[in-house]
């Protein structure tokens, strides 16, 4: 259990970071390690700042992000791509779900 004084170190902390990101113009997906997800149609996805592959199979693909587990559900799934940051998806997608 954390004390009060913790707890306010911490959130302290958490705004200095925010402060610094935002003075130095820093892309806040990049700086905070959020995951982002674009997708185009129902047949493309593009997948920035995740962890690792939990999952590959040609119906559901799970990847590991720094917020929680991103399970795309489809049809034909397939990687053509990825590099450690980026990662393209194809096929038929049916369901991204974002597990917190």
């Amino acid at each position: 259990i954390m004390s009060a004084r913790e707890v306010f170190v911490m959130k302290k902390m958490g705004q200095w970071k925010e402060n610094l990101v935002t003075s130095l113009e820093i892309p806040r997906d990049l700086a905070m390690k959020e995951t982002v997800f674009t997708v185009t149609g129902k047949h493309q996805a593009v997948v920035c700042n995740y962890r690792s592959v939990l999952r590959y199979e040609k119906e559901e693909i799970i990847l590991l992000t720094f917020q929680g587990k991103l399970r795309i559900q489809g049809k034909r799934l397939k990687i053509p791509m990825y590099t450690p940051e980026e990662m393209y998806i194809e096929g038929v997608i049916t369901e991204i779900i974002l597990e917190g």
